[in-house]
């Protein structure tokens, strides 16, 4: 099935893209002429979400302002406000509290990455795993070659750099549970909520070997642009 709520964390100033972010916050920078986080949006709204709550911090009134109520998107849009210095789990605590939000599962995510991931697919394995947290992961990316070694230290296989399909990386996107309230105290959500849910064996993964562009700096925006050109111009 899917779920009908999704919050979005869109509160960093993306310092790592410079000059870019001094009069424009990270989600509004665009990759092919639109917003990273207008793709987001559209993206949801064609796996048939419904309401999004877009947690802001720096520049916050430059997102508002751009995307409204959302409905010039097809989506309802609300907004809530955590602070800039805090980590990830503050924004979702904030997000969660702020809005009200009340069902009993909702995808979350990051603002900073353009995926074609089936939110139907992902809501339906939550739901079959019965768990406060699933997480899509996608296969390691490594920009070096990996070396594998026996017992004895001689080297018995060497790869050039790609993926490496037996490790995991967290994607960045997840369904919660409103359960997850319970578990949301401060800092990074990584480091305390996801290391709680793994201990009480609460929180579970989902595959996705689809598309999933990250656009943290200007190397990753200009790989961005050209992975999805290359995209338009296939279809």
């Amino acid at each position: 099935m899917v779920l009908k709520t999704a919050v979005i964390i869109a509160g960093g100033r993306g310092k790592r893209f410079e000059e870019r972010t001094e009069d424009l916050p990270k989600p509004l920078i665009p990759v092919m002429d639109k917003p990273i986080l207008e793709w987001v949006i559209e993206w949801l709204v064609r796996n048939g979400v419904e309401r999004v709550v877009i947690g802001t911090a720096y520049k916050k009134e430059m997102i508002k302002n751009y995307f409204g109520d959302g409905s010039d998107f097809g989506i309802k849009i609300m907004y809530t406000e955590h602070d800039e210095k805090g980590g990830t789990e503050d924004a979702f605590k904030a997000a969660i509290e702020q809005s009200g939000i009340d069902d009993e599962n909702f995808y979350a995510m990051n603002s900073d990455q353009i995926t074609n991931l089936s939110l139907e697919d992902f809501g339906n394995a939550h739901i079959r795993n019965n768990c406060i947290v699933t997480l899509a992961t996608v296969n390691l990316r490594t920009n070096f070659g990996i070396i594998n070694v026996d017992e004895d230290g001689r080297i018995i296989e060497f790869k050039e750099k790609g993926e490496v399909k037996d490790k995991k990386m967290n994607s960045g996107f997840y369904v919660f549970n409103k359960k997850i309230k319970n578990f949301l105290v401060g800092g990074n959500i990584e480091e305390n909520t996801f290391k709680k849910l793994i201990k009480e064996g609460k929180i579970n993964h989902f595959q996705h070997d689809g598309i999933w562009i990250t656009i943290n700096d200007k190397k990753e925006l200009a790989n961005a642009e050209e992975i999805l050109k290359r995209l338009e111009s296939s279809n």
